[in-house]
């Protein structure tokens, strides 16, 4: 009976240092969450600005002078978004 009692206390040891451990990976991940979020919204900003500008503009003007920058807008935001997400996929 003596040894169950340092096994059990290694163990509450080992268990408060993993929830530590545990507390200090999710900080980190809601501080890269953040980053990547905030890396995110000029290009969100830029899409949505584009869409605005569409909403205004006539159909020869969407087709000459809007399209290609939402196109643009939309690729970047996108490409953005997928290389974000691979990144948390790949930790």
């Amino acid at each position: 009976m003596t040894e169950e009692k340092p096994n059990r206390k290694t163990l509450e040891a080992q268990i408060k240092e993993l929830r530590t451990q545990i507390r200090e990976l999710l900080n980190k991940l809601d501080k890269a969450v953040g980053k990547e979020a905030e890396a995110l919204r000029p290009k969100l900003k830029a899409a949505e600005e584009r869409l605005r500008e569409l909403k205004r503009t006539s159909g020869e003007a969407w087709k000459a002078d809007l399209k290609p920058g939402l196109e643009k807008a939309w690729d970047e935001l996108h490409k953005s978004l997928n290389q974000a997400a691979s990144r948390f996929k790949a930790r």
